[in-house]
């Protein structure tokens, strides 16, 4: 699918990439925004503005970094590891933590038990889309009931739910749409949760380029 807009998509996804990898604070924002046309212009990995730290992603959202960032690119930017939420990970206790994925009960669940072993220092929530409140709720509930609440220094909605694989053009990544809309025997709640992660798709791009896209129908 190709993106009208004049700006580039990939650059702006890659902005708001390198603001969450920055802790989303202001200052990291200005040189993450800087970075964007150049590794050069980062602050040293490792520095106040560019701490190390480990980057936690679900398949899903692997699939996102992966066109925008090399495995260089993300040590540049203080990534000293990226794994997969749902592999077995050791634990590094000093490190804050990234993560970046899907806002779904299962993954929540293992933030809360990553969080409740201590696996890493503070860490940093990123979800692709939004947070369903029930959701944030039982998350909430987990972390509490472990008394590892201190241990989440932010939570954040990135909308960041497509693949930009070049600079105009974007996948929203849904595999076996077609089938999902015209399979036989699918029911209306599939079809409605399919067309409710398009739509969050889609304003995932929107919000990322900032402003509201005129759209025509006859």
């Amino acid at each position: 699918m190709a993106s009208p807009a004049a700006a580039s998509l990939k650059s702006a996804q890659l902005n708001a990439v390198n603001r969450m990898l920055g802790f989303n604070d202001k200052a990291a924002s200005a040189s993450a925004s800087a970075s964007s046309t150049g590794d050069y212009m980062l602050p040293p990995a490792g520095s106040s503005h560019n701490q190390w730290k480990i980057l936690i992603y679900d398949k899903a959202c692997r699939s996102i970094i992966s066109p925008l960032l090399s495995v260089a690119q993300l040590r540049r930017r203080g990534v000293t590891l990226h794994l997969l939420l749902d592999s077995d990970r050791e634990a590094i206790p000093d490190v804050p933590v990234v993560y970046f994925c899907q806002p779904t009960p299962s993954n929540l669940a293992r933030i809360a038990q990553d969080c409740a072993q201590q696996l890493y220092g503070k860490a940093h929530l990123n979800f692709v889309t939004k947070l369903d409140r029930v959701v944030m709720e039982d998350f909430a509930k987990l972390v509490v009931q472990s008394g590892s609440l201190d241990r989440i220094a932010s939570v954040h909605d990135q909308y960041l739910d497509y693949v930009c694989m070049e600079n105009q053009l974007f996948s929203l990544h849904r595999n076996n749409s077609y089938v999902t809309y015209n399979g036989t025997g699918v029911s209306d709640h599939v079809i409605e949760d399919a067309m409710t992660a398009i739509a969050y798709g889609l304003f995932s791009v929107v919000a990322t380029l900032g402003y509201v896209p005129i759209i025509r129908c006859p």
